[in-house]
């Protein structure tokens, strides 16, 4: 690998797709339905093609662990899509009982959905962009070769502790702000 690669790789990951609560349809939808409106938008999250963003499986857990609030029959609404989009974004750093403590409050109220929704993905853009340049930089300031493989290592090792120190933020606060009773 050498540094236009990553530089490339960064960038990719920065514009990564999203979906915007505008592209979800205000009607009521079946599950074979939201499977296909996350692949439709978000096929390039996907690490290898044969990944699945969300199953039957996924979405029927996320429904019996109370993550999302209680359907109606056999369509999921707009806010139903929401909350599996915050799931979608929060289960692979934090557990799915922590999730089910910042999810919970809105299933009753709903209408604070859409916006926080609306508010993160905007959030998440700018901080995308600022790993990037944050990245960029740290090879520039150290004049990172990642042809080498030792400093390919270090910036894996940088990568990984920048992931390990949000993680370790984002517990330090469910440990402080969502107390068990």
């Amino acid at each position: 690998m050498n540094n236009e690669k990553f530089i490339d790789i960064i960038n990719e990951i920065e514009n990564i797709s999203d979906l915007h609560s505008q592209d979800i349809p205000d009607l009521n939808l079946y599950m074979d339905q939201i499977m296909t409106l996350f692949d439709t938008y978000l096929s390039d999250n996907k690490r290898y093609p044969d990944d699945k963003l969300l199953t039957k499986t996924m979405i029927n857990n996320y429904s019996k662990e109370g993550l999302i609030k209680k359907i109606k029959g056999k369509k999921y609404s707009k806010d139903h899509i929401l909350q599996m989009l915050l799931i979608y974004s929060l289960k692979n750093t934090i557990s799915i009982q922590e999730i089910k403590k910042i999810l919970s409050p809105y299933h009753k109220e709903t209408n604070k959905i859409e916006p926080i929704y609306n508010q993160y993905l905007d959030i998440k853009k700018e901080l995308s962009h600022l790993v990037t340049n944050s990245l960029t930089q740290i090879i520039e300031e150290h004049d990172l070769n990642l042809n080498d493989q030792d400093q390919l290592t270090l910036m894996i090792l940088y990568i990984c502790t920048l992931s390990n120190q949000y993680k370790m933020i984002a517990e330090k606060m469910l440990d402080t702000f969502y107390i068990d009773e």
